[in-house]
């Protein structure tokens, strides 16, 4: 392991897919309604509420947990519950 260290080399294709974002912004709006803002410009409102009673998305229920909402481009997350952006696609298709 020379050392104990490691580099890992990407091809730069590789590289440019780990650095892809796809959120742009969020925003936990009232009645626990995640605003999604996405680089290509569309925005999506996703009703969270029916999330709210599995073990996974409850303490999306304490208002202070639901306000921390941030993202990195690729994930949102509340404190310790994150989304991918794929998953957010996925709960939205299945609102339909």
């Amino acid at each position: 392991m020379y050392g104990g260290f490691f580099r890992l080399y990407l091809t730069e294709k590789e590289d440019v897919h780990l650095n892809r974002r796809y959120i742009a912004a969020v925003a936990p709006l009232p009645d626990r309604v995640l605003q999604v803002d996405f680089v290509s410009g569309s925005r999506l409102l996703l009703d969270m509420k029916p999330y709210l009673d599995k073990i996974r998305f409850r303490p999306l229920a304490d208002t202070l947990v639901w306000n921390s909402a941030v993202t990195n481009g690729i994930f949102v997350r509340f404190g310790n519950v994150e989304l991918s952006h794929d998953e957010i696609l996925s709960m939205a298709e299945q609102e339909h």
